[in-house]
């Protein structure tokens, strides 16, 4: 049986994010989005809450709380900010690609940084583009250019996928290899930063690998494995899911109190069956949002052999939700929601970028079909030049 119940250590660390991205995420999201960015003192008060690696095993060096726990603080960053929650978040989608692609020797060296107390240092994975990986005795030689990569130029750690030489596919596929790139390499450098319709406030663009050299040692162990890939794409749904479903929860809870305050006829819109409708209907799509990445958090904490199929199926359904939900928010503040002074059309914009991250539903579906059907459909993870992801 699957129980959603907290421990006390798990409601505290809920409570406390929760204060954080309302009393301070909330009041700075347009002064933040217009800045483009977030501070260091901002990144260091998120730091202070030591949860920066909370779902990351104790033996590889983090809080181990699980999935579970973990989307939930997703959520409560995300419903306070989604863009400060994806900008803050220093180590990205790292955790998720080493815990399933490096050896834990590999795992425990790469994230110790994102472990110290109070740190605010940054990782990225660049999955979308090409860029092929060569061997040159001791070492791999890396070429190419990597798109749509959050962190670009700020991250002081890449997790490269590239096509090996031993075959003709994609990351992750046949010949496919993961490599750990620090920032100082040679031949490392970042494009121009990328102007998006939403999340204005995460830093992303190219990463250019003109003939980078990677050490043995830093080919993750098990980069080509295109199940573990495949878990890692999961891992990374989740967390974009939890984000939608904490960006499903702002727009409604806006929409429920603009309706009424609002007065028409002398009632409260809200009172008035079509608008009382589309709330109820925005409801239940926060909530069963909510619920099927809850389970398939727990799933996954169980080590349930379902989860990353679950993992999918909360993915999709959350960007369907949020984005419905958003949208209805925009359009029961009227004309009101498609100016400034309301959030609301910042959500409906945040959604549609998160909906690209860390996967693509096309991609899921696939994954989805395939334990329907019994037969293979979908690689270890979405073309990363025909499904550009963003990460």
């Amino acid at each position: 049986m699957i129980d959603f119940a907290l421990s006390e250590d798990e409601r505290l660390v809920e409570d406390s994010v929760r204060r954080f991205a309302q009393t301070v995420l909330r009041p700075q999201a347009r002064a933040l989005e217009r800045s483009g960015g977030v501070t260091d003192a901002l990144a260091r008060e998120l730091a202070a809450l030591g949860l920066t690696l909370c779902d990351v095993p104790e033996a590889l060096g983090g809080l181990g709380v699980g999935a579970t726990t973990a989307a939930r603080v997703h959520e409560e960053l995300a419903c306070g900010d989604a863009g400060a929650a994806v900008a803050l978040w220093g180590p990205g989608l790292a955790p998720q690609a080493l815990v399933e692609l490096a050896s834990e020797e590999q795992a425990r060296r790469l994230l110790a940084p994102f472990a110290v107390e109070g740190s605010i240092a940054r990782a990225a994975v660049a999955w979308s583009g090409e860029a092929s990986a060569r061997r040159d005795g001791d070492t791999w030689i890396l070429a190419g250019e990597k798109r749509f990569v959050v962190h670009a130029g700020l991250a002081d750690l890449y997790i490269v996928f590239a096509s090996g030489a031993g075959g003709d596919g994609g990351a992750g596929g046949a010949g496919g290899e993961a490599f750990a790139v620090p920032r100082d390499a040679p031949g490392l450098s970042f494009g121009r930063r990328a102007e998006w319709l939403g999340l204005e406030t995460v830093t992303a663009g190219p990463v250019v690998l003109a003939d980078v050299r990677v050490a043995e040692a830093d080919r993750l162990a098990h980069g080509g494995d295109p199940a573990r890939v495949r878990r890692f794409f999961a891992r990374a749904a989740l967390v974009t899911a939890a984000r939608q479903v904490g960006l499903a929860r702002a727009a409604y809870e806006a929409a429920l109190a603009y309706t009424q305050d609002r007065t028409a006829f002398g009632k409260p819109v809200a009172h008035f069956q079509a608008v009382s409708f589309a709330l109820a209907d925005m409801h239940m799509d926060v909530e069963s949002a909510r619920w099927m990445v809850w389970r398939a958090a727990t799933e996954l904490d169980q080590g349930q052999p379902t989860a990353t199929t679950s993992l999918y199926k909360a993915a999709v359904h959350a960007n369907e939700a949020a984005w419905r939900v958003a949208d209805a928010a925009v359009q029961l503040h009227g004309g009101a929601g498609y100016i400034q002074d309301f959030p609301v059309e910042k959500w409906l914009r945040d959604t549609k970028v998160l909906a690209l991250m860390g996967g693509v539903d096309e991609f899921a579906r696939l994954a989805i079909a395939e334990e329907l059907l019994g037969h293979e459909l979908a690689g270890a993870g979405p073309e990363s030049v025909l499904q550009p992801v963003v990460t």
